[in-house]
């Protein structure tokens, strides 16, 4: 659901980690660990009443009621049994900026999340952060959890050595189908018959008779499509995505230069994709039509989340882990029948191919990372906790709650308490339990021994239940649909991102400023192809203007470098495992 939507486009946290005065001997905050934590053998006893208290700073761009981790059900726990508290604090601008000026100036935080592989390059090769290869040796649980990771992450490294962790790993296919498509409100549907969109023409055709049965919205004009290309990922990361949605490719090395051909085992060009290229050409048909908002240039997620919660919008494009909220809202403000549901997109050759849709399964996250860098006072400390959240205890805590209170054990199994349920209709007392502010510790999207998702949501069995409002449940219903997962599972195989997901170039390199000359080109450019051309013919004679200038950047240079890592890892994955 939207734990993993969050961390994955939502969410790019940095934490500081500050030391307090101490605590009183004998402070409850200062009750020892689990024996699950102890057994990790971090080198501490089990009764530490004397052990400082520590505020861990999480700087989120994320609104968060919760000032203090304290104030949730969850980090109270965490404190009892570390004395560790987290402190968010909301921070604007582009966070990659920000960990590229703390580095420059040695100032980086104690512990820090980094959301991109060319951040964690830098990162690594400066020295700034702490090697975890002892601690694994160490912490038993810790190593089993991550088996299939771990040589993933060294791989990541440029010397071979275990430099981070990540959030939403491991995984499996049927707890996470996670497919950004197009969010589509529900009473345009239905005023069409509830018709099941899969192409682009499909999608402008519809949208082109939504707008005009439905020209205003509660006293506002109709917006048909909003997008947030205001965000630092907007333009450069979704404008040209339509290429995870045939048969062949899907993200794994970012959206940089470079996109993964599964078909072929090789790493593409990303700007000359001819999957990217229609998906340009559709944002562009959208903008001739006055579907696409205007604004959509300069919105970021909150803009785009605030039109979808007044329904204001017909549809949005990939930013669909924002309608639970919106939906939530629309109820409460007496427009039920405006809800939105995530609905699937296709390329006109993609549909013509109907291949199987790659839904990618990440055996590694690289937009979820975390490590102690060298400015830790006391890493062991941060490795302890580390180890008890990779228990059973720690992960049935983080991402199940409260036995008793968040879920029972019936038959063996744990079951969902109404308290669960209704917080999961409820952003705040969701935050307010704790779940998804802790990601940065780790959770996983695999089952727990008793057969059900440590996160009970993913459930396949229950999520629609649990995430679904009535109105929802019904417009799949509607469209034929057996849940909201059945179009994508029976049109879709998984895809194990494997080696590839750790592979990025060398920062400092001439060739690593090479990509970011093409990234930048790309951006500058795909901005102009959805909004300059008049016509289909006009397009096309901008695009190849544009590829004839980008072929100037000799890209391929790029692209024979990514394969040829991807050939030199793969040799080396076996030496890591």
């Amino acid at each position: 659901m939207k734990a993993l939507w969050k961390m994955g486009l939502s969410v790019v946290i940095v934490l500081s980690l500050v030391a307090l005065a101490a605590c009183e001997s004998g402070s409850k905050s200062g009750s020892s660990p689990s024996t699950s934590s102890q057994s990790a053998g971090q080198g501490e006893s089990g009764n530490e009443a004397a052990k400082e208290e520590y505020v861990i700073k999480v700087l989120t761009q994320l609104a968060i009621k919760q000032k203090r981790s304290d104030e949730t059900e969850i980090g109270q726990i965490i404190k009892d049994k570390f004395n560790l508290v987290f402190e968010f604090v909301q921070t604007p601008g582009n966070m990659v900026d920000k960990l590229n000026l703390m580095l420059a100036g040695g100032d980086y935080p104690e512990i820090v999340a980094i959301s991109d592989n060319v951040t964690f390059d830098k990162y690594a090769r400066a020295g700034a952060l702490r090697p975890l290869d002892d601690f694994v040796k160490s912490a038993p649980e810790f190593a089993e959890r991550y088996k299939v990771q771990i040589p993933l992450w060294k791989l990541a490294g440029p010397d071979g050595k275990l430099y981070k962790w990540e959030g939403g790993v491991p995984q499996n296919f049927e707890n996470l189908v996670e497919v950004n498509d197009v969010g589509v409100r529900i009473d345009a549907l239905k005023q069409q018959g509830w018709p099941n969109l899969v192409s682009t023409d499909d999608y402008i055709r519809f949208l082109k008779q939504a707008l005009k049965d439905n020209p205003t919205t509660n006293g506002q004009k109709t917006i048909g499509m909003v997008v947030p290309f205001g965000e630092p990922w907007g333009i450069q990361g979704v404008s040209g995505i339509m290429y995870e949605k045939g048969g062949r490719y899907f993200a794994a090395a970012g959206n940089l230069g470079v996109v993964w051909n599964d078909a072929e085992q090789n790493f593409e060009d990303y700007m000359l994709n001819e999957y990217v290229k229609e998906g340009l050409q559709f944002f562009n048909d959208l903008y001739r039509e006055g579907i696409l908002d205007k604004d959509s240039f300069t919105d970021k997620a909150d803009q785009v989340q605030e039109k979808l919660n007044s329904g204001r919008a017909l549809s949005t494009w990939y930013y669909v882990w924002g309608l639970g909220d919106s939906n939530q809202g629309l109820i409460k403000a007496g427009h039920p029948e405006m809800q939105y549901i995530n609905m699937p997109v296709r390329s006109m050759t993609q549909v013509e191919r109907n291949e199987k849709r790659l839904i990618r399964v990440e055996d590694s996250r690289p937009n979820a990372m975390y490590a102690i860098t060298k400015n830790a006072k006391h890493p062991e400390r941060i490795e302890e906790l580390l180890a008890w959240v990779a228990t059973e205890e720690g992960k049935l805590l983080l991402q199940s709650g409260i036995e008793g209170k968040h879920y029972t054990i019936q038959d063996g199994k744990r079951t969902p308490t109404e308290a669960y349920l209704d917080a999961l209709k409820d952003s705040e007392k969701y935050n307010a339990i704790g779940f998804d502010l802790f990601n940065f510790l780790g959770n996983v999207a695999t089952n727990a021994p008793d057969g059900s998702p440590y996160s009970l949501n993913q459930d396949p069995a229950i999520r629609d239940d649990l995430t679904l409002t009535p109105e929802a449940k019904d417009a799949f219903h509607q469209l034929g649909w057996s849940s909201s997962k059945d179009y994508f599972l029976e049109t879709g195989v998984s895809a194990h991102t494997g080696v590839i997901s750790t592979i990025s170039l060398d920062t400092t390199s001439e060739i690593g400023a090479l990509q970011q000359k093409m990234v930048d080109f790309r951006v500058k450019n795909s901005a102009k192809l959805i909004v300059e051309p008049k016509t289909d013919e006009q397009f096309e004679s901008l695009y190849q203007s544009i590829v004839a200038e980008y072929m100037k950047l000799n890209p391929n240079e790029v692209v024979d470098e990514y394969n040829r890592l991807y050939q030199e890892k793969v040799g080396l994955l076996a030496q890591y495992k």
